[in-house]
């Protein structure tokens, strides 16, 4: 009778371990030290199959020994640096639907009672978001750098340009010629300055400055 108590246990819990990883959208997956696969929900097999164009299920070798080159050498590195005692995480790209998503997949070696790695547990979570997010702010600093460039660099010229022809300016005769010549000047410079506003303007409304 305690017999059959105890099965009853084990196959409880092995049905809520089942409900509980498959209550993901995130992948998870357990492989031993020959890369098949021990364990894994349902998120990993459709994650895995954006990189074979098909699933892989508990037993199947998670390097999967199709025509999949580039995903077995882009991921069996992972797994022997893992089964050699490294954790470490990695983000890995793929297609879905045309559109570039972003992963970060985490690498654990699993040891048994004498501390001998047995396996490879892993996990995936998708990071398109922040990934996205960090991408745009690398744009923005590459536009505020050159928005400083062009202020600290371009604008300068026409400004100094500006003050010096206003030098010349014949205060105590206005009817002086010289005056309309130093006028026509800092006309010119002066449409030269506002392009270069025109351009920074632009810039800060690419990178969202403006309103």
């Amino acid at each position: 009778m305690q017999y059959k108590t105890d099965i009853e246990r084990a196959v409880t819990n092995e049905r809520n371990l089942r409900m509980l990883i498959n209550n993901t959208e995130e992948p998870i997956w357990l492989v031993d030290e020959n890369c098949t696969i021990v364990e894994c929900n349902n998120a990993f097999k459709i994650w895995v199959s954006y990189f074979i164009g098909e699933e892989l299920h508990p037993g199947d070798n998670v390097l999967y020994n199709g025509n999949a080159v580039s995903y077995q050498e882009k991921f069996e590195m992972c797994y022997r640096l893992a089964l050699n005692s490294r954790a470490f995480k990695t983000v890995e790209d793929m297609k879905v639907n045309g559109l570039t998503r972003y992963t970060s997949v985490s690498f654990n070696p699993v040891h048994d009672h004498n501390n001998k790695v047995v396996g490879v547990s892993c996990f995936a979570r998708d990071i398109t978001e922040q990934r996205k997010h960090l991408l745009k702010i690398e744009e923005q600093n590459t536009a505020l750098r050159e928005i400083a460039f062009i202020e600290s660099h371009k604008v300068r010229g026409p400004v100094a340009n500006i003050l010096g022809l206003a030098q010349f300016y014949n205060y105590d005769d206005p009817t002086d010629s010289i005056n309309a010549e130093l006028m026509a000047s800092i006309l010119e410079v002066t449409k030269q300055l506002d392009m270069i506003i025109r351009e920074v303007v632009r810039k800060s409304n690419d990178i969202g400055l403006q309103q």
